[in-house]
This record gives C-alpha cells, structure tokens and sequence, in this order.
C-alpha cells in the first residue's frame, strides 16, 4: 500500500525513525547499552556500493534497521512495570490482530503460503502482515513470552491459556516452518528451567505439555498437507534428496550466496554489495531474485564481513547479559535468543516485530535486576552499620 510514490510501511517506520532519534538527541545519556553492534550495522547500509546504484534504497535500508536500536535505546527510560505491560500488550496484539481476519471480517493484503505442491487448494495464513514469514516469526517470538508468563504465574492465566491456544493455532496455520523452529528451540530453556523449580511449577508444565500434545494430535497429525509441509514433502521432490532442495530450496541459494561472496572483490567482502547487487548476482545464478533466506548470508553480503562480525557481537553481548541478570530473569532473554538465532539462520535478523518483543525482555529484566540488586546492597549497608554498632 502506497501514498503517492511512498510505501505506507516506509511512511510510518520514517516518522518513528524521527521520533527516537529526537529522543536520543534530547537525552543527556546516550549510552547505547548493548545495541552499538546494531548502530553499525544500520550505519553500515550507507558506506557499500548501494548507495551508488541505488542512493533511495539505502537509506530506506538505514531507517528501517537503523529504528531496531533506536527502539532499543528509548525504552531504556521506563521502568520495570511499564515495561511488563508493554510486553503484554505487543504479545497479545500481535496474536489477537489475526482474529478479525480469521473471521472474515478483514481481507489480507497478500496471500499466505501457496501449498497447491503440498496437495491443496489453499493459502496459509498472513493476518495483517505483509509476508507470511513475518507473520510465522511474530507469532513464534508471541508464544515463547506467552509461555513464560504462563510458568511464571504473570498476570491473569485463564487470559494466558486463551492466548497461547489461539497463538498455537495461527503459527501453525501459517504453513511456515521457521515460527514452529524458533519455538521448538525457545522453549527449551523454559522447560529446563521451570522444570527445576518447585512441584507447582512443574505440574504446570506437564499440563501444557499434556494441551500441546493434545493440539497437536488434533490440529496438526490430522492435517496431511500440515505435515507434507513440516517434512518438507512436495508432490514433486522430498527436500531431503539433495543439499540444493533442503529448505525449500534453501540449500542452493546458500550455495550461490557463497559463491556472490567469493567473486567479490575484496573491497565488497569487507563493505558488502548492498541489496541490489546482492539480488542481481543471485539472479545470474539462480535465475530468480532472492535473497539467501539466511540472515548470517545474507548480512555477509549486503554488510560485508564487517556487518557479519557485528550482529555476532551483539548476540555475543545478548547473551554476556546472562552475568548482570538475576538468574531467574535470564531465561526468557536466552529463550528469545535461541530463537532469534533459528530466525536469523532460516530468514532475517532484522524483523522489526520481533525485537519489539526481544528488546522489551531485555529491558524489563535488566530495570528489574538493578533494583534488586540496588536493594540488596542498601540491606547489606544497613546490615553493617548495624553490626559494626
């Protein structure tokens, strides 16, 4: 959707770019915590060859990931019980948007997931986001939150239980594999940490084990097409015949994407080729243009070595948080890692929906750390004046 010769998406991301930045320039401490590596990396899109061939792309580009870091910097002013709330708000809306369109009573914009290879006439669902991958990845980062608040006995549970039953239903009638991956490995380390605590809590856990098996029984074994898809089964190839059809094709645009880097010069390697370039050396090979649908290769060639290197040092900082979080806190920041790392390795790392998510979490438990550890000290003062009189 467009106004004029503008992008709606591009319009309201522009004026939220203008909104932060004006907020970073009128604080009078810009430290950026953890999200330098993602200042970089925005600022990285106006210094490679983009900006030669196509100027307007790039500093689209530099907005639009460039607004990830900002939104990270300018919720660092909130407290802890502001932030829970945010949390909860983004997770339930971006589960609850899907409704009125599963209804009928809104049309998608695009089409979901075409799965007439699959055996069947119909398309996944896309809800109000633009590409279905989005949408799947959304709703995967949505599920793990709401998980979390579940085993952790936050806010209102038979509210949670609506929501994660809802969540389960949308991610899978997406179609898409890569929201299902980053769930599957997020909840990893919920389960291995609720799994300790007390019986209560693990009781808990049993019985949404027990919801899942049961969704999954009922909504997923049953669907035939649902689990071509999962095993990745066409009516004309089995993706796992060779290293080219893996992923739906993933495989071999992998392949191309290492062979764009290596006949770059070596200039490119370090700077990057930008987004034109890289979609234009990718069609000479595969005939198509695509980017790699591998966050790493795809960074490695828009960004260069240097952009590469830097989203590794951020999640290298992500998970070095692990050392000023309170133990309990770092769970939720490593599950939305993990899963974030599948996002990255199967499509993008620059979701915006996503880090919305992701950067709430962080900052919650780091607001939330800090106070109890403040607290901790000023009893340990107290205690000492006490006992040195």
């Amino acid at each position: 959707m467009s106004i004029g010769p503008i992008k709606v998406s591009h319009f309201w991301k522009g004026l939220v770019v203008v909104f932060f930045t004006s907020s970073l320039l009128r604080r009078k401490n810009k430290r950026l915590f953890i999200y330098k590596p993602l200042f970089l990396i925005a600022l990285l899109q106006l210094v490679n060859v983009e900006i030669f061939y196509s100027p307007i792309n790039a500093i689209i580009s530099f907005g639009t990931i460039s607004i990830i870091p900002l939104f990270g910097f300018y919720i660092l002013r909130f407290p802890f019980d502001k932030l829970k709330m945010a949390l909860l708000f983004f997770t339930s809306f971006f589960i609850l948007c899907f409704v009125p369109y599963e209804l009928g009573f809104i049309e998608s914009i695009e089409k979901g997931y075409d799965l007439e290879v699959y055996g069947s006439n119909i398309f996944g669902i896309i809800g109000p986001f633009q590409t279905v991958h989005s949408a799947s990845m959304t709703l995967g980062g949505a599920f793990l939150v709401t998980l979390y608040f579940i085993l952790d006995r936050t806010f209102n549970r038979l509210y949670l239980w609506f929501l994660l039953i809802l969540c389960f239903y949308f991610l899978f009638n997406t179609y898409v594999r890569t929201g299902m991956a980053m769930v599957a490995i997020g909840s990893i380390p919920l389960i291995i940490y609720f799994g300790k605590k007390q019986l209560s809590t693990r009781i808990r856990l049993f019985f949404i084990g027990g919801l899942l098996v049961l969704m999954v029984s009922t909504w997923v074994l049953s669907n035939e097409v649902l689990l071509n898809r999962i095993k990745g089964e066409t009516e004309r190839v089995d993706e796992t015949e060779s290293l080219e059809t893996v992923g739906s094709g993933r495989g071999a645009l992998w392949t191309y994407a290492l062979e764009v880097y290596y006949e770059s010069s070596l200039l490119e390697k370090f700077f990057g080729i930008g987004q034109t370039q890289t979609l234009d050396r990718i069609y000479k090979k595969a005939y198509n243009r695509l980017f790699p649908h591998n966050g790493f290769l795809q960074i490695l060639l828009v960004n260069g070595l240097i952009g590469l290197l830097s989203l590794l040092y951020f999640i290298k900082k992500v998970y070095g948080l692990r050392k000023k979080l309170v133990g309990e806190h770092n769970v939720l920041v490593t599950s939305l890692l993990y899963a974030f790392i599948v996002m990255s390795f199967f499509q993008n790392y620059e979701l915006f929906y996503f880090h919305i998510l992701f950067m709430l979490t962080i900052t919650m438990f780091i607001q939330k750390s800090y106070y109890l550890i403040k607290a901790k000290t000023a009893l340990s003062a107290v205690d000492i004046v006490f006992t040195s009189n």
